[in-house]
């Protein structure tokens, strides 16, 4: 019985000796907010492996831990756990807490003292307005429910704020009656960008332009400084033009642009022309910027048509403005007229022949108006010819006409001759001198004698063939006839 008594004890002893127990230490802090942080400090004996984990447990109001709230953990036995009281947590004075661990399992004792936790009462609940954002410009104001203090993120202190960005917005407020805080849910706030609107630079165009100016799509309304409300606008005057816009936010945009049309050039090339000659000068005038003949005929301010033909220049001035005009122009030769060289005549007359087919003969200025035209006298003619188009010519000969002497006055023997022609005459040819003239038209003066009868011509050097004699006296030349001299 003795010896039993002594196992007894020793297995009691040995049983408390190996127990691991958790003691929560007492709070220096009684009062909390739900939503609040809490430091439970804690000391263990026994032993409690790495990996154990040691939580900080919250009892309901009454101080029962039937369904204890876990507030905070620790993975190594440091004595200290950091925990949050739930923000769910409801109001009261009765609430405690202990520290557990898993690893073995031990449950700590309760905290001596109780805690008060008291809820926030007042929720931080944030009202946009407006609430769906604003337009850039503008701005959103924010308003937080009532308490006794206010914490924008934003850094402002104030119940209401307005701001100008799109962003998160939060507010943390301290309850007036419980002195807790909360922060509020965030609050999404859109500023919506001006609508971009662009008409271009400020331009010029020429007139006739079809110019349509175009504000953009997508926009809600549109409103011209014409009242129109499209999205498009025709343009045909000079003038400053100006759109507004709406997005689907409400959001105003706009764009001005100044619109110049230039008055385009004139280029005239003048009437149709017929002309004779070989050539024609076309002239667009000076002072443009570039000119084109006839799709890259040529690109000056004149040209030179030698042709008959259609002609266009398209001419462009320093506002890239363009004119267009077209000549027809027919260019007719002018008529040959050739009326041969000038004549000497051994005779009365002379018929002058200017040519077939032209429609007006004007000899010597009216003298005649036909083909032919007879020269009886020494003289300078000439004839203007018209052809069918208008063109005229002119030519001009110098006609010289030596008239024969009475023919009962003359008298050539021998003739043909071969030494010696004698001129028989009942005229005084004591003043006269004998002229030859041979085939090609030659002059010579041969040696001669004066007779009773009349005169004799020696041959001297003289070759053979034919020739005219004519006899120069005082009152000029006269035609004597024909001579061979063999």
């Amino acid at each position: 019985m003795k010896h039993l008594s002594f196992f007894i004890l020793f297995l009691i002893s040995f049983t408390a000796i190996g127990q691991n127990t958790i003691t929560t230490s007492t709070l220096t802090q009684t009062s909390f907010c739900a939503g609040g942080n809490i430091i439970v400090q804690y000391t263990t004996t026994g032993t409690f492996p790495i990996g154990c984990t040691f939580n900080a447990e919250l009892s309901d109001a009454s101080g029962s831990f039937a369904n204890p709230i876990i507030i905070g953990s620790m993975p190594l036995n440091t004595g200290v756990i950091a925990g949050t009281i739930p923000m769910s947590t409801t109001f009261g004075f009765g609430y405690r807490v202990r520290v557990s661990a898993t690893n073995p399992v031990t449950v700590g004792s309760t905290s001596t003292t109780t805690l008060i936790i008291t809820s926030t009462a007042a929720t931080a609940t944030i009202i946009a307005n407006p609430a769906s954002g604003t337009c850039h410009g503008d701005s959103v104001s924010l308003w937080v429910t009532f308490n006794a203090s206010y914490y924008w993120s934003t850094g402002q202190t104030t119940q209401t704020i307005y701001v100008a960005q799109s962003g998160t917005y939060t507010c943390t407020v301290t309850n007036y009656l419980t002195g807790c805080e909360v922060t509020s849910n965030p609050q999404v706030v859109k500023i919506h960008p001006t609508p971009h609107v662009n008409l271009g630079t400020d331009r010029g165009f020429c007139n006739g332009q079809h110019i349509i100016l175009d504000a953009g799509s997508g926009f809600s309304t549109y409103l011209w400084n014409d009242s129109s409300a499209s999205e498009y606008l025709n343009i045909h005057h000079t003038g400053t033009y100006s759109v507004s816009v709406k997005d689907s936010f409400g959001c105003k945009g706009g764009d001005t642009v100044h619109i110049l049309f230039h008055p385009n050039p004139v280029v005239d090339l003048g009437h149709d022309t017929s002309l004779c000659g070989n050539s024609f000068l076309i002239s667009a005038g000076m002072g443009y910027s570039a000119y084109n003949w006839n799709n890259g005929l040529s690109f000056n301010p004149k040209y030179l048509a030698q042709s008959s033909g259609t002609y266009f220049v398209s001419v462009t001035d320093s506002n890239g403005c363009s004119d267009r005009d077209t000549v027809h122009v027919s260019i007719h030769p002018i008529p040959v007229i050739n009326l041969g060289n000038d004549l000497t005549v051994y005779g009365s007359s002379v018929v002058l022949n200017a040519g077939p087919g032209y429609a007006e003969y004007d000899w010597n200025n009216g003298l005649d108006t036909t083909q032919y035209f007879p020269v009886t006298s020494s003289g300078t003619y000439f004839v203007k010819i018209t052809d069918q188009h208008g063109c005229s010519n002119y030519d001009t000969l110098n006609v010289t006409i030596y008239k024969p002497a009475a023919s009962e006055t003359f008298s050539l023997y021998p003739n043909p001759f071969h030494d010696v022609l004698n001129i028989v005459s009942n005229q005084n040819l004591s003043e006269a001198k004998p002229v030859l003239y041979d085939m090609l038209g030659r002059k010579y003066y041969p040696a001669f004698s004066l007779n009773s009868s009349g005169m004799l011509i020696n041959r001297s050097n003289l070759s053979g063939g034919c020739y005219v004699l004519l006899l120069d006296n005082k009152e000029g030349l006269h035609y004597v006839g024909k001579l061979i001299l063999e």
